[in-house]
């Protein structure tokens, strides 16, 4: 580490390979709860010209080399933003870089004192004498791939700078000044109080620029959300900044938890989905090419500190390093809100190659008062706008039945809809029916009823379809499907479909989620009867075991 300015390394984890994917992944010894890990914060905005940041105490400059962070130095500044070294624009307390964001406040091009300094503090000594000198304008501190620089005043244009050399060099006490701007690796740190540019910070060749808030325990936000660890800004190709959380995992998933499940609920269920959270990531690190995980439901929802519990944090702690393994490897732990009665196969859901640790288990355990429970009717007309852009061959829906249900678990595979042409037209798979239908189901689990379907009790009471329970063998309660079974005098049977008599059809069912893995109700009701984190996986993922990654060879 030779580099002008490396001072001490401050934060170091064992680097990591990006893990295969595959349908079990093999996991090392070098994976543990410190390892750190890489959060895309803007996976659903994508790149940004400029990133909003606040740190109470201000910040830790410097920059990532792998998974360790050298600091280059510390600015007092408390609400900053992180910005290309582009044309940028402000509006309020955002910089943009579109012109119709307001006033041009920050041009690209500066000039940069040729000197060399062995500190940011030099920098601004340096900077506190030219302003002796007389000079009023914008100049900043500058970490540029190992130097430290002062660049003075900004310009729309290189040749704008080249024509004000000579006066700016009347300030720099005999230092030459060359022009320098709109490099593809800078960072520009911009104030958002007084509005000028208070550094820039370009890492040596292969390295990360980076931040960490200063002061013990304190945290970084950027938006609406607080953060521990640092923010990582990486200009790929020279274009617009990738923002990331870089932080160990152990953090992570206690901002993962409280989103991903009430972070009040029991401590068992919580343990639960501690260890679903920390092997569905150690699974899936690298699903993205340019960090480890994002922040959104395309991997888990993540947004730091702000909802952090006592309950949340003893859960991590109290799993460290623990995994769901299945033949040895680590898997990717499906979780859910809630089944309705029954979860399902990946395979049903999904489709491709069966994963038998997802296997379809029965879900007596999630209270029934407080799941999801849906019911919508829809004219044929209606039915017939929904699915006028998948390009059917239908004119208008006649009817629409559910054509395949799973089994054992009697979710919903398969939906036909029938034409007053006569053609028909099916969606299949679980998942694909779920998305299609989002409009009127919220699971997999749902019966369509033609012209509705009136239960009534032996006083005459009418009852709704689809909240009806039962009392199994076993003394479970569990919920009946929307169209029940019945015991007849020709022994048991599901009541028929009836003819279409009002032009409606229901979509009624229970359930919120694609229904692999663990429901997280069904792991709060298994939690709340007794059961411990470990039995509430044990139930939900067939044949897998529970390890630590400190054994895992």
């Amino acid at each position: 580490m030779s580099n002008a300015g490396r001072a001490k390394k401050i934060l170091a984890a064992a680097s990591f390979a990006l893990l295969l994917a595959l349908a079990l992944c093999p996991m090392a010894q070098a994976y543990d709860d410190d390892t750190v890990i890489r959060v895309g914060l803007s996976y659903s905005r994508g790149a940004q010209p400029a990133f909003n940041a606040l740190a109470d105490k201000g910040y830790i400059i410097g920059y990532f080399e792998g998974d360790e962070f050298y600091e280059v130095g510390t600015l007092s500044n408390r609400y900053v933003a992180f910005c290309t070294d582009t044309m940028l624009y402000t509006s309020g307390r955002t910089v943009t870089s579109s012109s119709s964001g307001g006033d041009i406040v920050f041009k690209p091009y500066h000039l940069e004192v040729e000197r060399d300094f062995d500190s940011i503090e030099q920098a601004q000594d340096y900077i506190a004498q030219v302003r002796d000198q007389g000079y009023s304008g914008e100049i900043f501190p500058a970490y540029l791939r190992g130097v430290f620089r002062v660049c003075i005043e900004h310009y729309s244009a290189l040749e704008y700078a080249s024509e004000d050399v000579q006066n700016i060099m009347q300030y720099t006490m005999g230092d030459s000044v060359t022009p320098v701007g709109g490099e593809s690796d800078v960072i520009t740190v911009v104030d958002l109080n007084d509005f000028y540019i208070a550094a820039e910070i370009a890492a040596p060749q292969g390295c990360w620029p980076a931040v960490k808030a200063a002061g013990e325990g304190q945290t970084l936000k950027n938006s609406l959300y607080y953060y521990n660890g640092a923010f990582e800004f990486r200009r790929l190709s020279g274009g617009d900044i990738t923002f990331l959380n870089t932080l160990p995992l152990s953090d992570y998933l206690k901002g993962v938890l409280p989103y991903e499940m009430n972070g009040d609920w029991p401590l068992e269920a919580l343990k639960a989905q501690a260890l679903c959270a920390r092997s569905y990531v150690l699974y899936n690190l690298g699903r993205h090419s340019n960090y480890d995980i994002c922040n959104s439901t395309h991997c888990q929802v993540y947004y730091g500190t702000a909802k952090e519990t006592e309950l949340v944090r003893q859960a991590v702690e109290e799993t460290k390093n623990e995994i769901v393994t299945y033949q040895g490897k680590v898997v990717s732990t499906y979780y859910f809100s809630s089944s309705g009665g029954y979860t399902e196969s990946a395979k049903n859901v999904w489709g491709g190659d069966d994963a038998p640790y997802c296997a379809a288990v029965p879900d007596p355990y999630e209270d029934q008062d407080a799941i999801t429970h849906f019911s919508e009717t829809v004219t044929l007309d209606e039915l017939t706008q929904l699915i006028s852009s998948w390009n059917t061959g239908i004119d208008r829906v006649a009817d629409c039945y559910v054509s395949t249900y799973t089994e054992p678990a009697h979710n919903v595979y398969a939906v036909t809809f029938v034409g007053e042409n006569g053609k028909t037209y099916t969606i299949s798979g679980c998942d694909n029916v779920r998305i299609k239908l989002a409009s009127l189901v919220k699971s997999p689990r749902f019966d369509i009823l033609s012209g509705g379907l009136s239960l009534y009790v032996n006083d005459g009471e009418k009852l709704p379809s689809g909240t009806l329970t039962a009392i199994t063998a076993d003394d479970v309660l569990v919920q009946t499907p929307s169209i029940p079974y019945v015991i007849t005098a020709q022994g048991v049977q599901q009541v028929q479909r009836s003819e279409n008599s009002d032009g409606t059809l229901t979509f009624s069912g229970s359930g919120l989620g694609h229904n692999v893995g663990m429901s997280q109700f069904g792991a709060k009701g298994m939690a709340e009867q007794g059961y411990s984190y470990r039995d509430i996986i044990l139930h939900y993922f067939t044949g897998v075991e529970i390890r630590r990654l400190t054994e895992m060879g």
